[in-house]
Protein backbone atom coordinates (compact mmCIF):
# COMPACT_ATOMS: atom_id res chain seq x y z
CA UNK A 1 0.00 0.00 0.00
CA UNK A 2 2.69 2.35 1.10
CA UNK A 3 4.85 1.53 -2.43
CA UNK A 4 2.10 2.05 -4.83
CA UNK A 5 1.30 5.77 -2.65
CA UNK A 6 4.91 6.48 -3.31
CA UNK A 7 4.97 5.60 -6.71
CA UNK A 8 1.59 7.63 -7.35
CA UNK A 9 2.85 10.42 -6.02
CA UNK A 10 6.13 9.84 -8.10
CA UNK A 11 4.25 9.55 -10.80
CA UNK A 12 2.04 13.24 -10.47
CA UNK A 13 5.74 14.36 -10.14
CA UNK A 14 7.05 13.43 -13.15
CA UNK A 15 3.86 14.39 -14.90
CA UNK A 16 4.06 17.97 -13.14
CA UNK A 17 7.67 18.42 -14.38
CA UNK A 18 6.85 17.00 -17.87
CA UNK A 19 4.20 19.87 -18.09
CA UNK A 20 6.22 22.18 -17.34
CA UNK A 21 9.26 21.01 -19.88
CA UNK A 22 6.17 20.73 -22.81
CA UNK A 23 5.15 23.91 -21.77
CA UNK A 24 8.43 25.92 -21.96
CA UNK A 25 9.25 24.03 -25.55
CA UNK A 26 5.96 25.62 -26.75
CA UNK A 27 6.64 28.63 -25.86
CA UNK A 28 9.94 28.77 -27.07
CA UNK A 29 8.91 27.22 -30.60
CA UNK A 30 6.19 29.82 -30.81
CA UNK A 31 8.55 32.88 -30.46
CA UNK A 32 11.17 31.26 -32.77
CA UNK A 33 14.20 31.14 -29.98
CA UNK A 34 15.10 27.52 -30.67
CA UNK A 35 14.99 24.83 -28.84
CA UNK A 36 15.32 23.96 -25.01
CA UNK A 37 18.98 23.00 -24.03
CA UNK A 38 19.16 19.82 -22.00
CA UNK A 39 20.33 21.54 -18.82
CA UNK A 40 17.26 23.38 -19.03
CA UNK A 41 15.09 20.84 -19.15
CA UNK A 42 17.22 18.84 -16.68
CA UNK A 43 17.02 21.63 -13.66
CA UNK A 44 13.17 21.55 -14.44
CA UNK A 45 12.24 18.12 -14.01
CA UNK A 46 15.09 18.04 -11.21
CA UNK A 47 13.01 21.49 -9.55
CA UNK A 48 9.74 19.69 -10.07
CA UNK A 49 10.66 16.33 -8.80
CA UNK A 50 12.33 17.33 -5.47
CA UNK A 51 9.79 20.48 -4.84
CA UNK A 52 8.11 18.60 -2.33
CA UNK A 53 11.21 17.85 -0.43
CA UNK A 54 11.94 21.24 0.52
CA UNK A 55 8.77 22.12 1.86
CA UNK A 56 9.21 19.73 4.55
CA UNK A 57 12.72 21.08 5.29
CA UNK A 58 12.36 24.92 4.50
CA UNK A 59 9.43 25.94 7.33
CA UNK A 60 10.70 24.06 10.37
CA UNK A 61 14.17 25.51 9.87
CA UNK A 62 12.87 28.52 9.28
CA UNK A 63 11.06 28.57 12.11
CA UNK A 64 13.68 27.53 14.41
CA UNK A 65 16.08 29.65 12.80
CA UNK A 66 13.72 32.81 13.71
CA UNK A 67 13.35 31.51 16.97
CA UNK A 68 17.26 31.00 17.57
CA UNK A 69 17.87 35.03 16.46
CA UNK A 70 15.39 35.76 18.57
CA UNK A 71 16.72 34.46 22.04
CA UNK A 72 20.22 36.18 20.60
CA UNK A 73 19.36 39.07 20.02
CA UNK A 74 17.10 39.42 23.20
CA UNK A 75 20.24 38.38 25.33
CA UNK A 76 22.46 41.01 23.96
CA UNK A 77 20.47 43.42 23.88
CA UNK A 78 19.65 43.10 28.04
CA UNK A 79 23.30 42.40 28.61
CA UNK A 80 24.89 45.16 26.70
CA UNK A 81 22.10 47.92 25.73
CA UNK A 82 20.98 50.39 28.05
CA UNK A 83 17.85 49.92 30.27
CA UNK A 84 15.72 52.59 28.41
CA UNK A 85 16.53 50.45 24.96
CA UNK A 86 15.60 46.88 26.73
CA UNK A 87 13.00 49.43 28.23
CA UNK A 88 10.79 50.56 24.77
CA UNK A 89 11.30 46.82 23.00
CA UNK A 90 9.81 44.74 25.49
CA UNK A 91 7.57 46.96 27.82
CA UNK A 92 4.18 47.31 26.79
CA UNK A 93 4.92 45.73 22.98
CA UNK A 94 1.07 46.05 22.28
CA UNK A 95 1.06 50.00 22.46
CA UNK A 96 3.72 51.43 20.28
CA UNK A 97 3.60 53.65 17.62
CA UNK A 98 6.01 54.93 15.04
CA UNK A 99 5.06 58.56 16.72
CA UNK A 100 7.27 57.33 19.78
CA UNK A 101 10.80 56.99 20.26
CA UNK A 102 9.75 53.56 21.55
CA UNK A 103 8.37 52.75 18.28
CA UNK A 104 10.75 53.47 16.00
CA UNK A 105 13.35 51.29 18.62
CA UNK A 106 11.04 48.46 18.53
CA UNK A 107 10.13 48.96 14.84
CA UNK A 108 14.34 48.67 14.21
CA UNK A 109 14.78 45.85 16.45
CA UNK A 110 12.10 43.24 14.50
CA UNK A 111 13.64 44.60 11.42
CA UNK A 112 16.78 43.51 12.69
CA UNK A 113 15.71 40.29 13.83
CA UNK A 114 13.81 39.41 10.64
CA UNK A 115 16.60 40.39 8.12
CA UNK A 116 19.12 38.23 10.39
CA UNK A 117 16.96 35.61 10.04
CA UNK A 118 15.82 35.52 6.64
CA UNK A 119 19.88 35.35 5.96
CA UNK A 120 20.65 32.69 8.27
CA UNK A 121 18.03 30.22 7.01
CA UNK A 122 18.63 30.55 3.80
CA UNK A 123 21.77 29.93 3.80
CA UNK A 124 21.10 27.11 6.54
CA UNK A 125 18.40 25.81 3.98
CA UNK A 126 20.85 25.85 1.10
CA UNK A 127 23.35 24.06 2.84
CA UNK A 128 21.34 21.56 4.26
CA UNK A 129 19.47 21.04 0.66
CA UNK A 130 23.29 20.27 -0.81
CA UNK A 131 24.09 17.97 1.83
CA UNK A 132 20.72 15.81 1.46
CA UNK A 133 21.38 16.35 -2.29
CA UNK A 134 18.16 18.16 -3.19
CA UNK A 135 18.44 20.88 -5.80
CA UNK A 136 14.47 22.74 -5.96
CA UNK A 137 15.86 25.69 -4.27
CA UNK A 138 18.49 25.81 -6.46
CA UNK A 139 16.82 25.61 -9.82
CA UNK A 140 13.39 27.33 -8.89
CA UNK A 141 15.51 30.37 -10.40
CA UNK A 142 15.17 28.07 -13.62
CA UNK A 143 11.21 28.01 -13.42
CA UNK A 144 10.83 31.61 -12.55
CA UNK A 145 12.75 32.13 -15.82
CA UNK A 146 10.68 29.70 -17.85
CA UNK A 147 7.63 31.42 -16.39
CA UNK A 148 8.88 35.14 -17.62
CA UNK A 149 8.64 33.24 -21.27
CA UNK A 150 5.43 32.15 -20.81
CA UNK A 151 4.60 35.81 -20.32
CA UNK A 152 6.28 36.90 -23.56
CA UNK A 153 4.60 34.16 -25.71
CA UNK A 154 1.37 35.21 -24.03
CA UNK A 155 2.19 38.95 -24.77
CA UNK A 156 2.96 37.76 -28.56
CA UNK A 157 -0.02 35.37 -29.30
CA UNK A 158 -2.55 37.95 -28.12
CA UNK A 159 -1.33 41.44 -29.94
CA UNK A 160 -5.15 42.60 -29.73
CA UNK A 161 -5.04 42.24 -25.44
CA UNK A 162 -5.65 45.74 -23.82
CA UNK A 163 -2.31 47.21 -23.49
CA UNK A 164 -2.64 47.09 -19.50
CA UNK A 165 -3.47 43.15 -19.83
CA UNK A 166 0.03 42.45 -21.90
CA UNK A 167 2.49 44.08 -19.18
CA UNK A 168 5.47 41.09 -18.58
CA UNK A 169 6.92 41.97 -14.54
CA UNK A 170 10.48 41.83 -14.64
CA UNK A 171 10.85 41.93 -10.89
CA UNK A 172 10.83 38.08 -9.91
CA UNK A 173 13.17 37.29 -12.40
CA UNK A 174 15.63 39.99 -11.86
CA UNK A 175 15.87 38.57 -8.02
CA UNK A 176 16.69 35.24 -9.27
CA UNK A 177 19.33 36.97 -11.11
CA UNK A 178 21.10 38.69 -8.46
CA UNK A 179 21.15 35.87 -5.84
CA UNK A 180 22.15 33.34 -8.72
CA UNK A 181 25.89 33.57 -7.48
CA UNK A 182 25.00 32.41 -3.76
CA UNK A 183 22.07 29.68 -4.67
CA UNK A 184 24.05 27.81 -8.17
CA UNK A 185 26.96 26.50 -5.56
CA UNK A 186 29.52 26.73 -7.44
CA UNK A 187 31.27 29.77 -6.13
CA UNK A 188 32.04 29.21 -2.38
CA UNK A 189 30.12 32.18 -0.14
CA UNK A 190 33.74 34.02 0.28
CA UNK A 191 35.41 33.98 -2.90
CA UNK A 192 37.53 36.91 -4.54
CA UNK A 193 34.90 36.06 -7.68
CA UNK A 194 31.71 37.57 -5.85
CA UNK A 195 32.70 41.41 -6.69
CA UNK A 196 32.85 40.73 -10.16
CA UNK A 197 29.58 38.44 -10.08
CA UNK A 198 27.84 40.94 -8.91
CA UNK A 199 28.38 43.18 -11.79
CA UNK A 200 27.92 40.83 -13.75
CA UNK A 201 24.72 40.88 -12.56
CA UNK A 202 24.15 44.09 -12.33
CA UNK A 203 24.68 44.66 -16.35
CA UNK A 204 22.22 41.23 -16.76
CA UNK A 205 19.87 42.74 -15.17
CA UNK A 206 20.45 46.36 -16.69
CA UNK A 207 20.37 44.41 -20.18
CA UNK A 208 17.15 42.99 -19.10
CA UNK A 209 15.40 46.11 -18.39
CA UNK A 210 16.93 47.82 -21.75
CA UNK A 211 15.21 44.83 -23.54
CA UNK A 212 11.77 45.24 -21.57
CA UNK A 213 12.15 48.89 -22.17
CA UNK A 214 11.65 48.25 -25.83
CA UNK A 215 8.19 46.94 -25.36
CA UNK A 216 6.83 50.46 -26.02
CA UNK A 217 8.54 50.48 -29.59
CA UNK A 218 7.69 47.08 -30.73
CA UNK A 219 5.93 44.56 -28.31
CA UNK A 220 6.25 41.28 -30.65
CA UNK A 221 9.87 41.46 -30.93
CA UNK A 222 10.94 42.59 -27.53
CA UNK A 223 8.73 40.43 -26.36
CA UNK A 224 10.94 37.44 -28.14
CA UNK A 225 14.34 39.37 -27.47
CA UNK A 226 13.58 39.34 -23.58
CA UNK A 227 12.24 35.75 -24.28
CA UNK A 228 15.99 35.04 -25.87
CA UNK A 229 17.44 36.55 -23.13
CA UNK A 230 15.66 34.63 -20.41
CA UNK A 231 16.47 31.08 -22.18
CA UNK A 232 20.34 31.70 -22.29
CA UNK A 233 20.09 33.24 -18.94
CA UNK A 234 18.30 29.91 -17.54
CA UNK A 235 21.08 27.55 -19.79
CA UNK A 236 24.23 29.05 -18.50
CA UNK A 237 23.06 28.94 -14.83
CA UNK A 238 21.96 25.13 -15.07
CA UNK A 239 25.42 24.73 -16.41
CA UNK A 240 26.94 26.54 -13.50
CA UNK A 241 28.34 29.46 -15.62
CA UNK A 242 26.89 31.98 -13.06
CA UNK A 243 29.79 34.44 -14.42
CA UNK A 244 28.55 34.46 -18.23
CA UNK A 245 24.62 34.08 -17.99
CA UNK A 246 24.79 36.68 -21.01
CA UNK A 247 27.83 36.91 -23.91
CA UNK A 248 29.74 40.05 -22.88
CA UNK A 249 29.11 42.22 -25.73
CA UNK A 250 25.15 42.01 -25.37
CA UNK A 251 25.34 43.36 -22.28
CA UNK A 252 24.71 47.03 -21.24
CA UNK A 253 25.82 48.97 -18.19
CA UNK A 254 23.65 49.36 -15.54
CA UNK A 255 22.08 52.74 -15.25
CA UNK A 256 22.52 54.32 -11.41
CA UNK A 257 19.76 52.46 -8.82
CA UNK A 258 17.03 54.47 -7.19
CA UNK A 259 15.61 51.63 -4.80
CA UNK A 260 17.20 53.26 -1.53
CA UNK A 261 15.94 56.61 -2.74
CA UNK A 262 12.59 54.84 -3.60
CA UNK A 263 12.72 53.33 0.27
CA UNK A 264 13.77 56.11 1.42
CA UNK A 265 11.05 57.82 0.01
CA UNK A 266 8.19 55.70 1.55
CA UNK A 267 9.64 55.45 5.23
CA UNK A 268 9.58 59.19 5.38
CA UNK A 269 5.56 59.00 4.23
CA UNK A 270 5.00 56.04 6.20
CA UNK A 271 6.92 58.02 9.64
CA UNK A 272 4.89 61.30 8.77
CA UNK A 273 1.24 59.39 8.57
CA UNK A 274 2.30 57.80 11.80
CA UNK A 275 3.19 60.54 13.24
CA UNK A 276 -0.01 62.28 11.43
CA UNK A 277 -2.78 60.20 13.38
CA UNK A 278 -1.20 60.51 16.98
CA UNK A 279 -0.22 63.77 17.22
CA UNK A 280 -2.86 65.53 14.59
CA UNK A 281 -5.84 63.07 14.95
CA UNK A 282 -5.94 62.94 11.12
CA UNK A 283 -8.16 59.85 10.14
CA UNK A 284 -6.14 56.75 10.13
CA UNK A 285 -8.06 55.34 6.94
CA UNK A 286 -7.05 58.65 4.99
CA UNK A 287 -3.35 58.25 6.42
CA UNK A 288 -3.02 54.70 5.47
CA UNK A 289 -4.50 55.23 2.02
CA UNK A 290 -1.53 57.95 1.67
CA UNK A 291 1.10 55.69 2.55
CA UNK A 292 -0.78 52.50 0.04
CA UNK A 293 -0.79 55.01 -2.98
CA UNK A 294 2.79 56.06 -2.26
CA UNK A 295 3.91 52.53 -2.15
CA UNK A 296 2.04 51.37 -5.20
CA UNK A 297 3.43 55.09 -7.06
CA UNK A 298 6.99 54.16 -6.17
CA UNK A 299 7.27 50.21 -6.84
CA UNK A 300 4.66 50.12 -9.87
CA UNK A 301 5.35 46.78 -11.66
CA UNK A 302 6.33 45.61 -7.93
CA UNK A 303 2.87 47.35 -6.22
CA UNK A 304 1.79 43.36 -4.86
CA UNK A 305 4.92 42.51 -3.26
CA UNK A 306 4.92 46.43 -1.62
CA UNK A 307 1.17 46.05 -0.39
CA UNK A 308 1.78 42.70 1.17
CA UNK A 309 5.04 44.49 3.03
CA UNK A 310 3.22 47.01 3.93
CA UNK A 311 0.25 44.78 5.08
CA UNK A 312 2.53 43.41 7.52
CA UNK A 313 3.64 46.86 8.85
CA UNK A 314 0.49 48.84 9.22
CA UNK A 315 -0.45 47.78 12.92
CA UNK A 316 2.99 48.23 13.91
CA UNK A 317 2.10 51.88 12.00
CA UNK A 318 -1.42 52.45 13.18
CA UNK A 319 -1.92 50.06 16.45
CA UNK A 320 -5.44 49.05 17.24
CA UNK A 321 -6.45 49.97 13.09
Amino acid sequence: MLRQIRSQLAARRREKADAAIRKLRDDAEYLGIGPIPGPVRVALRTYHETKWKMRLIAPPVAIWVMSFVSIIMKNLVKEYAPSWVTHAIYDKPGEKSMATIAGWISFSYTIIIVWLSFLLARRLIVSLARFLDIHSLTFERVQRWAELISECADTVRAPHMRPDLQGVSLRLAELRVKGARSMRGTVPPFSRRRPELRKHANRVIATMRATHAEFDVDRKVAARKLAGLALQISDRYAQGHVGALLDSQNLVQPTRRREALHLAVLAGVMAASGFAVQVFHIPAPLAIGAVVLTGAWLYRSAASAGLAVLAALLPVLFPGK
